[in-house]
């Protein structure tokens, strides 16, 4: 996907740009990174996260984690949360549990 935003960068980013990326294009003043700088710095970011795609959204739930979820999912209903929040904690137990077990 293709898109064309308009980001207002700040200076202390720009700065910070700069100083990742020592071999870049800077401005005139010196200091801070170029549009052309800060646009392959972001590249590389985005390139980055998908890289870095979460490997767990494919996965099935193995059945003592089904256990565990459907179990809490009935504690959260009983305690009057909406499905947006169960689905947003599971969400955040599920990350938990996956960047647990990385090795680095």
């Amino acid at each position: 996907m293709r898109v064309k935003p308009v980001l207002i960068v700040p200076d202390a980013a720009r700065k910070m740009i700069a100083r990742i990326r020592p071999d870049g294009r800077r401005t005139s003043r010196g200091s801070l990174a170029s549009r052309e700088l800060v646009i392959a710095y972001l590249q590389e970011r985005l390139t980055r996260l998908s890289e870095l795609y979460p490997f767990w959204d494919d996965e099935p739930l193995a059945p003592n984690e089904l256990a565990d979820a459907q179990s809490a999912v009935e504690i959260l209903r009983c305690s009057g949360k909406s499905d947006t929040e169960i689905r947003a904690w599971l969400l955040t137990q599920r990350a938990r549990y996956d960047l647990r077990n990385i090795k680095p």
